[in-house]
C-alpha cells in the first residue's frame, strides 16, 4: 500500500467518523462540551511531538514539515485544513531537504 493511499484511508476514516458523530449523536453540553473544545490543539501538539522525537537519529525533515503546516493550521480547527497543512508542509520539507 502506497503511503499516499495509507493518508487518504486514514483521512476518510477520521472524516467519516467525525461526520458520524455529528449526524448521529446529541451536541455535548456542560464541562464536557469545554473539554472537547480544547481538545484539537493539545492532540495535534502531542502528535508533532511524538513524529519529531520518536525517531532514531535527526528527525525527517519531511516530518518536520508536515508538524509545523498542521501546527500552523491549528486555529482554523478544521481537520481537513491541518491534514492538507500537514501533507503540504511534508512536501515542503521534503523538497527542501532534496530528497
Amino acid at each position: 500500500m502506497s503511503p499516499l493511499v495509507l493518508v487518504v484511508a486514514v483521512a476518510a476514516v477520521t472524516v467519516g467518523s467525525r461526520v458520524a458523530a455529528l449526524a448521529l449523536l446529541p451536541a455535548p453540553s456542560g464541562r464536557t462540551a469545554e473539554v472537547i473544545a480544547r481538545l484539537p490543539a493539545p492532540l495535534f501538539a502531542a502528535l508533532a511531538a511524538v513524529s519529531i522525537t520518536g525517531a532514531a537519529g535527526s528527525p525527517d525533515p519531511g516530518v518536520i514539515g508536515a508538524s509545523l503546516g498542521a501546527l500552523a493550521s491549528t486555529p482554523r480547527r478544521s481537520l481537513l485544513a491541518t491534514l492538507v497543512a500537514g501533507l503540504a508542509g511534508y512536501a515542503v520539507g521534503t523538497w527542501i531537504a532534496g530528497r
